[in-house]
């Protein structure tokens, strides 16, 4: 019963934590007034960077409670969650091997049945590429200082382009990244994208590269991931929805996080926030394509490109071809 609380209480409130990670900027910091741990690795929003060693613990306790997603993709987002009966005043969050750490204020989510809730953001960034050993310790009112968890993130291959989208969610349900572009092409599980001949006769390919927990057959890598090169960008609305498509455990909530780039940095919106957030509360339906965001794009490059004319779609896998078979078949009782 108490690991259904704790479980519980961080997803359902991971929400309000994540709302800070909205950002008005239109752009990144550049690269070179960034550390090595931010530039290469990850930022924490409204986290405050030491430039040094790692802290060391001060007494023999463990930081109890950690949950992550082990699994990251280039430029997404991950959440450290801690639920635990003691009381934080701050985290110190860094990467084994790499100098310097990130300090997070901790902000106490939810206190319920002596549980404390906090939610730590982790921005990754553009230029993320491999395994890490994160390195994450707390301090107490005492200014005692926990021995560190040490938990193990894979970098997950993923492709990318000039617009990248991408998706990050708790655990592991079916839920899928959307977007409609201005010509009105939706990209999803059951439209993956494809390939189309350029302007001097290469390839490019653009579109979904990655369906997780499809059909709730579940790879646990609970990121999707939306990529646009250069060539196939449109001038004009870009539309990005999220949706619940199977609730694989009702028994738990779920929070995520969409993220949108353009060229590295991060999109300011006409309608909605970026980063977008939100939380599945337990027992969610499914089916809600909820909107999250739109923002407009406009071509430096006016003249064509691509050669429509030589689309090749994506092949989609035998959970898809379930999962657009389920969908038509719910659009069908709806009526």
């Amino acid at each position: 019963m108490k690991k259904f609380l704790m479980i519980l209480c961080a997803a359902l409130f991971c929400a309000g934590v994540m709302s800070s990670c909205s950002s008005d900027k239109d752009g990144d910091e550049p690269s070179k007034n960034k550390s090595e741990l931010e530039k290469n690795y990850f930022s924490i929003e409204n986290g405050t960077y030491v430039d040094g060693d790692f802290p060391s613990a001060t007494s023999s306790e463990d930081l109890e409670g950690v949950t992550i997603n082990d699994r990251a993709l280039t430029g997404g987002m991950n959440f450290i969650t801690i639920i635990t009966e003691k009381v934080y005043k701050r985290f110190f969050v860094g990467v084994k091997g790499i100098r310097g750490y990130w300090v997070f204020t901790a902000i106490t989510q939810n206190t319920s049945g002596g549980y404390n809730t906090y939610i730590i953001p982790i921005m990754y960034s553009t230029l993320y590429n491999s395994d890490i050993v994160m390195i994450v310790a707390g301090e107490n009112g005492e200014g005692k200082i926990t021995r560190p968890y040490n938990p193990r993130v894979k970098h997950v291959d993923s492709e990318s382009g000039d617009l990248n989208l991408n998706l990050t969610f708790s655990n592991a349900k079916d839920i899928d990244l959307h977007m409609v572009t201005p010509s009105g092409e939706h990209i999803f599980f059951g439209h993956r994208g494809g390939t189309v001949s350029s302007a001097t006769g290469g390839a490019i390919s653009y579109g979904l590269d990655h369906d997780s927990n499809a059909a709730c057959y579940l790879d646990y890598l609970n990121n999707e991931n939306i990529y646009i090169p250069s060539a196939m960008i449109e001038d004009g609305t870009y539309k990005v929805y999220v949706n619940m498509f199977a609730n694989c455990n009702r028994n738990i909530a779920t929070s995520w996080c969409i993220v949108a780039r353009y060229k590295g940095n991060i999109l300011k919106p006409e309608r909605g926030v970026n980063p977008a957030t939100g939380v599945y509360a337990v027992g969610a339906g499914e089916g809600d394509m909820t909107q999250v965001m739109e923002f407009k794009l406009t071509r430096s490059a006016k003249a064509p490109l691509v050669d429509k004319s030589s689309f090749r779609p994506t092949p989609i896998s035998d959970m898809d071809e379930m999962k657009m078979e389920e969908a038509e078949y719910r659009m069908t009782n709806m009526k």
